[in-house]
């Protein structure tokens, strides 16, 4: 294997375990505050712990890791109001970028966001309701060409919805989260901006109080 041949294996592997132990945080699997041994990671996912620690290096530049000099890696945790201001940014981002991709929208993009929201009702794909989530949003955005923007949205959007324990995703009114879809979907059909980008803020903000209001019932009380 030449040089530039095993770099491109190396840099695969890396980025198969960056995917992998990025799920298994955003599903719960591995909770706010739990240790990340490197060793047990590489032998839990049958690789060395060379992709393993560029892993971790990788997912604390997306703010889901948490790496100390000498104390190792952990799952980072939020605090709420850290949590409230996440929810605000992207209540002011994400109506300016729909905005700019309305006009830019074909009718494949339309399709394609209602074939998502079919998907998200499906009972056998409710494990990955937030991954079809974000990619209803990002289906709706991409027309603005504002590919730094909807990296900055991502780490947002995964870092807020990953605090919603997988159950309670699915008991947060699964009907009514539709309708809103779809009402956003179709606002952005009928070119309709101004309503979209006020429908779109209100619908981002009412989510930022359904989680902050689960999350202290579920605090420990004093």
């Amino acid at each position: 294997m030449d040089d530039a041949t095993h770099v491109i294996a190396r840099k695969t592997v890396t980025m198969q375990v960056t995917e992998r132990i990025r799920s298994m945080i955003l599903s719960g699997e591995l909770a706010s505050g739990e240790k990340l041994k490197q060793e047990k990671l590489a032998a839990r996912l049958g690789v060395s712990r060379v992709p393993v620690r560029e892993a971790l290096n990788q997912l604390e530049a997306e703010g889901l890791v948490k790496v100390e000099a000498h104390k190792g890696a952990v799952v980072s945790g939020v605090s709420i109001e850290a949590l409230r201001e996440m929810y605000e940014l992207r209540a002011l981002l994400e109506p300016w970028l729909i905005g700019i991709a309305i006009p830019a929208m074909r009718p494949e993009d339309f399709d394609a966001a209602e074939a998502i929201l079919d998907q998200m009702l499906d009972r056998s794909t409710q494990i990955h309701w937030t991954r079809l989530n974000w990619a209803f949003h990002r289906t709706l955005y991409t027309a603005a060409d504002r590919p730094q923007t909807l990296d900055i949205l991502e780490k947002l959007y995964m870092n807020t919805y990953r605090h919603f324990p997988v159950p309670m995703r699915f008991t947060i009114g699964s009907e009514a989260m539709d309708a809103e879809h779809r009402h956003i979907l179709k606002l952005c059909r009928e070119g309709n901006i101004a309503e979209a980008q006020t429908f779109l803020k209100d619908h981002i903000m009412r989510g930022s109080v359904s989680l902050v209001e689960r999350l202290q019932r579920a605090e420990p009380q004093d």
